[in-house]
């Protein structure tokens, strides 16, 4: 499992030019915290050379940025011996396609949690948000037009855009308005990877974070895009994968069950997780509330980046 995904994770950000990171850490504690510099604004003044009144003065300011641990495990799995031998089988089949399931699912799983909160603290900073569901349709849906619109959110920077991530649905609006693309760049379990002709990334993934089931109210959903700089998203894998093998007697068969658990950190470029309200260990409820992500860049051009939202 871990040979797999440490594989899958290094073609995943390369891919993805950096803007969803996948890597390995060992954070100790609920929390990572990193303490930097705060940017002074205004730190340029227009001065009279003539003059001799006061100037108000500029101080510096520490800002945290802090990534929350996130806990995963499996549920019991059945391994019982006896089936394995009733079909004549070595066990070890059936642990490797374990092994390789269990990536899959792991890397769709730190993909969901880190959309979920990116989605979440990037909604609630109405200057990064083009909303076209209230357009005509068919603007109303996915467009380049609409992702135009989303980039230029950023203004002068929207160049530090480099990926747009979104739901099969939006791609395939993008295909039958004729934007085509022959270049696939990775493709693993239910994610892809392409680039469309402006050079800019393409993810298609149907991750639950960019599906907003009846947000305009019943029978009616939106979906959602984020379009990402390098450095967006960082997922922190812990290296504390462990699992545990149990036999039991007691049944008419031997049965014997595998369980694992493991952690990583999530972190979301300009956001800070908040720890009172956020807490430790939380929940994925928790994680996609944009309340428990602070922003603390002082410009919207300085976060993860922009959401386009459509029909």
């Amino acid at each position: 499992m871990t040979e797999v995904l440490r594989q899958q994770v290094d073609l995943f950000n390369a891919a993805t030019g950096g803007a969803i990171t996948l890597r390995s850490a060992a954070h100790q504690g609920d929390y990572s915290d990193v303490a930097f510099f705060a940017s002074i604004s205004g730190l340029v003044r227009r001065r009279n050379a003539y003059g001799t009144g006061a100037v108000s003065g500029k101080s510096m300011a520490h800002i945290v940025d802090t990534m929350v641990k996130v806990a995963a495990g499996t549920p019991p799995v059945s391994l019982d011996p006896g089936q394995f031998k009733w079909i004549q089988m070595n066990p070890e089949v059936a642990g490797t396609a374990l092994g390789q399931q269990l990536a899959i699912a792991t890397m769709a799983d730190m993909l969901n949690v880190a959309l979920g909160a990116s989605y979440a603290a990037l909604s609630g900073v109405a200057e990064v948000v083009h909303n076209a569901t209230g357009l005509s349709a068919p603007e109303d849906t996915m467009s380049f037009s609409n992702l135009n619109k989303g980039q230029a959110k950023f203004g002068d920077m929207s160049s530090q855009i480099t990926a747009w991530v979104m739901h099969s649905k939006s791609m395939f609006d993008l295909y039958s308005k004729n934007i085509t693309n022959s270049g696939n760049l990775f493709t693993y379990g239910n994610i892809n990877v392409i680039r469309d002709p402006f050079g800019k990334l393409l993810i298609m993934t149907d991750s639950p974070a960019l599906f907003l089931d009846e947000a305009g109210g019943v029978g009616v959903d939106y979906y959602a895009a984020l379009g990402l700089v390098p450095g967006a998203i960082i997922v922190d894998q812990n290296n504390d994968f462990d699992f545990n093998e149990e036999s039991k007697n007691g049944s008419d068969n031997i049965t014997r069950t595998y369980q694992a658990e493991w952690s990583y950190n999530v972190g979301v470029k300009g956001f800070a997780w908040d720890k009172t309200s956020g807490g430790k260990s939380p929940t994925d409820a928790a994680l996609v509330i944009a309340t428990n992500w602070d922003r603390y860049a002082t410009s919207h051009k300085d976060l993860a980046g922009v959401i386009v939202k459509v029909k």
